[in-house]
């Protein structure tokens, strides 16, 4: 009998360790989630300050690390009717096709489509 109840000990034991590390891996990505998307809207909010004519920023996917460190998203943006396919970081713009002139940033709101779907309009 006693032997029975270690046995059910150690399985619960068990069970519950894993159910704790499967919540800690859930948080974490739910962390890291957050946090890309903090990026994503930063970098919306830095290039719609210095772009002129923005009307949509699209994020094509979550963004990610480079060797270097440095975090960059590709996005799709809708400068005065036309797409271009750009590199962000947070920061800003960080390359890809070539844009309009202009240092004068967008005054009219711009539509953002984040990477996990959900968008926003920044005044």
């Amino acid at each position: 009998m006693n032997s029975k109840k270690k046995i059910i000990r150690g399985l619960l034991s068990t069970i519950i360790i894993i159910v704790l590390v499967d919540l800690g891996g859930k948080v974490y990505m739910n962390n890291k989630e957050n946090d890309n998307l903090e990026k994503q809207r930063t970098a919306a909010i830095g290039f719609k300050q210095v772009q002129p004519g923005v009307e949509e920023i699209e994020f094509m996917q979550e963004g990610s690390y480079s060797g270097a460190g440095t975090w960059s998203v590709g996005v799709n943006i809708m400068v005065d009717g036309k797409k271009y396919s750009e590199i962000f970081r947070e920061e800003g713009l960080m390359g890809g096709d070539e844009l309009p002139d202009g240092n004068t940033g967008t005054k009219t709101p711009v539509k953002v489509i984040y990477s996990n779907g959900k968008e926003e309009v920044l005044k």
